[in-house]
């Protein structure tokens, strides 16, 4: 039997099928979100996505008297002076002095804050099936910037409205 040969112009025109291609594009398509995340306490949060967001040491924090306990005080960072939140006393969360802390700054000029946090940001990838349907119940200061969640490996992460807890949070500062 003699073997069958395309002609060049066939070849040429056939779709090839890259070995495992429909497997990555199920899971391309199963992928709704791909954002950073940090956890003040038990807390998983959600960096927006297109925040700019930096890690740094807690280094000279200079504090404001007669303001909530739960602002730490003004850094200076490149020339902007940032708040600097202690989201863990706001939620009522236990200040672990064990770990070396850093701060986890969002947004940028004066629309930037900090949050102390005790491990590393990490990258997070969610898929449609993630997703809650219903939000559990949230500490009352952080409800309102919470407007959806998802739930993966038995731990919960919460999508978080920074800007607007930041800018709630202006309004509250003087004690």
């Amino acid at each position: 039997m003699k073997a069958h040969w395309l002609n060049p112009t066939e070849a040429l025109g056939r779709r090839f099928i890259y070995p495992d291609a429909d497997k990555q594009e199920k899971i391309e398509e199963e992928i709704v979100v791909r954002r950073l995340s940090f956890k003040v306490g038990d807390i998983g949060l959600l960096i927006a996505e297109n925040t700019i967001s930096e890690l740094t040491d807690m280094s000279s924090i200079c504090s404001i008297p007669n303001t909530a306990n739960w602002l730490l005080g003004l850094t200076n960072l490149r020339g902007n002076l940032v708040p600097i939140f202690e989201l863990k006393m706001l939620l009522g969360l236990n200040i672990e002095q064990e770990k070396k802390r850093m701060l986890l700054v969002l947004g940028q000029g004066e629309a930037a804050a900090g949050i102390p946090i005790d491990e590393l940001p990490a990258q997070q990838t969610f898929r449609m099936d993630d997703k809650l349907n219903s939000l559990p119940a949230l500490p009352s200061v952080i409800k309102d910037y919470i407007p959806s969640g998802y739930e993966q490996n038995n731990t919960l992460w919460f999508n978080f409205d920074h800007e607007a807890f930041f800018q709630s949070l202006a309004a509250k500062v003087v004690a």
